[in-house]
């Protein structure tokens, strides 16, 4: 886990949800800056677990994370996507009444929240902008809730299919080159937009035709953001970390990802499973001896039956057979993953198992 650390200037943790990306994510950066980087962790967390855990304020501009003695500095960012996306309107558009005319419409509004995959494009986005800023050594993502790990890796191509420059053209009405096919595509847009002007009236249409108008302009942005961004996750520089458990549904979807990656071309060091074991099991064995010699003399048999049964079934299970290659198993830590003292003995841990 240290040379991960050293060697890679972006780490992408990914996974199913509940799996514990977002903890381990934040400790993957203390270990980082107690080895003297200066390091960035970026998490969309709705229910603020990094935050809470790192006792910074949700704020849309990294925060240097507060108590921290480390060699290097840690910072948090929280990526909020619409306003991700507007900055990225904003900047991006040939002027500043452009940009707010996109703003303005109805359904930007909606889409900027609710289109499949905005939250991974300004994750992705987000990412690039800070892995390339020169401002830290590393940055770690926490990749985005999602029903299935691998819709993060689709995003730019599905952004890039509903932001097609083309596509976009032929609704304004330009089509010129594109032939026949091109007249049959504006004569069927025509009767659509005939059809829901007679149903919904000519605002909705005003609406819809202003919002096409405006992102006319900015669609080879977002796919040239797309580009970029795909680039620097395909770069032996990025490193993903798979995180995972012991729950059978968890290891099927984490075994199908970490296929889907490998396949895909991009470069996958380590798969950690969360909660492989309790820590009260991983005594010594003259520990647990000794565990078991204070039950029998307080008569307690059958709870050091139980003890006896307990320590069986989770040595059996750390030698379970897996596929996985790089694999690192990190017990069920006792007490909340809450505050740096709680993190930094999890940074630990990953790094000495590491």
């Amino acid at each position: 886990m240290k040379a991960l650390l050293e060697n890679h200037r972006v780490i992408v943790c990914t996974g199913s949800g509940g799996v514990g990306k977002t903890t381990t994510s934040a400790a993957l950066g203390i270990a980082a800056a107690k080895l003297g980087k200066r390091v960035l962790v970026l998490t969309i967390d709705p229910a603020r677990r990094l935050a809470t855990s790192l006792g910074i304020d949700n704020s849309a501009e990294d925060v240097r994370v507060p108590g921290q003695h480390f060699a290097g500095e840690l910072y948090a960012g929280m990526i909020d996507p619409a306003r991700i996306f507007a900055d990225y309107i904003e900047r991006h558009s040939e002027s500043r009444a452009a940009a707010q005319r996109l703003l303005d419409t109805v359904l930007y509004q909606q889409l900027s929240t609710t289109l499949s995959g905005s939250q991974e494009f300004t994750s992705l986005a987000r990412l690039h902008e800070a892995a390339t800023s020169g401002d830290y050594d590393l940055v770690i993502l926490d990749t985005p809730p999602a029903a299935h790990a691998v819709d993060f890796l689709l995003t730019p191509e599905k952004l890039n299919a509903v932001f097609d420059s083309t596509i976009v053209s032929m609704f304004m009405g330009r089509a010129a080159g594109f032939g026949l096919a091109a007249t049959a595509w504006k004569q069927g847009v025509k009767m659509i937009l005939g059809t829901l002007t007679f149903l919904t009236g000519s605002e909705f249409v005003r609406n819809f035709t202003d919002f096409f108008a405006a992102i006319d302009a900015i669609a080879p942005e977002i796919r040239r953001t797309n580009l970029q961004a795909q680039q620097l996750l395909l770069d032996p520089s990025t490193a993903f970390v798979l995180i995972s458990s012991f729950d059978a549904a968890k290891i099927q979807e984490g075994e199908a990802f970490h296929d889907q990656l490998l396949e895909a071309g991009y470069h996958l060091r380590k798969v950690i499973v969360n909660r492989a074991w309790p820590q009260w099991s991983q005594g010594s064995a003259a520990a647990q001896a000794a565990v078991q010699k204070s039950l029998r003399a307080a008569h307690a048999r059958e709870l050091a039956a139980c003890h006896a049964r307990l320590l069986a079934y989770y040595a059996a299970r750390r030698t379970l057979h897996t596929r996985f290659a790089e694999i690192l198993s990190v017990p069920e830590m006792d007490g909340e993953m809450i505050g740096l003292p709680a993190l930094e003995r999890l940074a630990s841990r990953l790094v000495e198992q590491g």
